[in-house]
């Protein structure tokens, strides 16, 4: 399952680069907004801070203002792949620009329908948002488990990207539906490297037991 981010916070992602985790960085306007920088220069940012690719968000509902955003993005860089919310119009959209090459992610995803119409047309990410359709009363697991079983019944390409997920317990969620990829929130992605009361007692077991014995704590080969 790949880990994408969904962040700004450049130590984060430099941390999961360095790992050999990360596939991407993804945004949305309301990151971008947020960002202190013109919004080129944060996706140029993010290109330039970690080799995988960026999904940036069309800010737009017109088809043909979407196409114009979408293809000034991707003339970018190859390597941004570019969000269109996975509704009404927006699946034209999908359409003409995987007919043109130019990557997309299905965005804004509740119901499952939305990621059959997305797998039908050759969408390469659809993103259902995980937390909020939990939020929303619905189990948010058995949509991804559905989903993930309709596109292998079709042999379809387009990977599920479990996205707005919260915890660490939502992220073995997504593992356990098969799903391709996940982004998360640095905090999430943190949650992932924490410890336990219960491992934090075994290392210290470890360390009263080796701490014990003076030839085991003098040894050179184990020096600090």
């Amino acid at each position: 399952m790949q880990i994408w981010l969904d962040t700004l916070d450049l130590p984060t992602i430099r941390h999961a680069s360095r790992l050999g985790l990360l596939a991407g960085v993804t945004t949305n306007p309301s990151i971008l907004a947020a960002a202190s920088q013109a919004p080129e220069a944060v996706l140029d940012n993010l290109l330039d801070i970690q080799p995988g690719l960026v999904a940036a968000q069309v800010t737009v509902n017109d088809p043909a203002a979407q196409l114009r955003q979408a293809r000034r993005l991707a003339a970018r860089s190859e390597r941004i792949v570019v969000k269109i919310p996975a509704v009404g119009e927006g699946f034209q959209t999908m359409a003409a620009l995987e007919r043109e090459g130019i990557a997309t992610l299905a965005t804004a995803i509740f119901e499952s329908r939305q990621i059959a119409l997305a797998g039908l047309l050759g969408v390469r990410y659809a993103a259902p948002y995980f937390n909020r359709i939990e939020q929303a009363g619905m189990d948010a697991a058995v949509l991804l488990q559905e989903s993930q079983q309709i596109l292998q019944r079709y042999g379809q390409r387009t990977v599920i990207m479990g996205a707005a997920v919260k915890s660490a317990e939502q992220f073995m969620q997504c593992a356990r539906a098969g799903i391709g990829a996940v982004t998360l929130p640095a905090e999430t992605y943190r949650q992932l490297f924490a410890s336990t009361p219960d491992v934090d007692a075994a290392l210290q077991r470890f360390n009263s037991a080796w701490q014990g014995n003076p030839l085991a704590a003098a040894s050179p080969l184990f020096a600090h």
